[in-house]
């Protein structure tokens, strides 16, 4: 289940990115998106991270584009976390999503 982190406390603060966060939510089971615009790099990016795998950020032009990857992300990293995964699987995955975004 995705909740905003802090109870949204995080909002309008500055990122790993040096934007300002627009959207930050955890995962329940370990999992953590931030969305940030007017970073260094680009206009928007998404820190992405599941606690003990992997850490990742995309740079994103629009917001639209933002919002929809944001959205991509939180459903592949929901069924990563509903299905039992051994750790080359789970490596497999990690890879892939990485390679996606």
């Amino acid at each position: 289940m995705w909740n905003q982190t802090d109870n949204g406390e995080t909002i309008g603060t500055i990122g790993s990115e040096s934007g300002e966060i627009i959207k930050d939510e955890e995962h329940s089971k370990g999992a953590r998106l931030t969305l940030e615009k007017g970073g260094d790099v680009a206009p928007y990016s998404i820190t992405s991270g599941v606690y003990g795998c992997f850490f990742h950020t995309t740079y994103l032009s629009t917001l639209e584009e933002g919002l929809s990857e944001l959205d991509a992300m939180k459903a592949e990293i929901s069924e990563f976390f509903d299905t039992e995964t051994t750790s080359d699987e789970e490596h497999d995955w990690i890879m892939a999503f990485v390679g996606r975004h």
